[in-house]
């Protein structure tokens, strides 16, 4: 089964890893439950830093979709 998936990765206008806001991880629950109060659903968060190449593979995947 596939899941509705969004993926939100920071970089600078150069493409470089943005450094953590301070509140960040207060940024992403903000938008959980943004969405979770809109659609009335669970929604699994993860929290942490990944190389670019998973945020491409991610979207290859969606991309395989369409």
């Amino acid at each position: 089964m596939k899941h509705p998936t969004l993926m939100i990765q920071l970089s600078t206008s150069d493409g470089l890893p943005y450094d953590y806001p301070d509140d960040w991880l207060e940024t992403v629950m903000q938008i959980a439950a943004m969405v979770n109060s809109k659609y009335k659903c669970g929604i699994d968060v993860i929290y942490g830093s990944a190389e670019k190449s998973h945020m491409t593979d991610l979207e290859e995947a969606i991309g395989e979709d369409e």
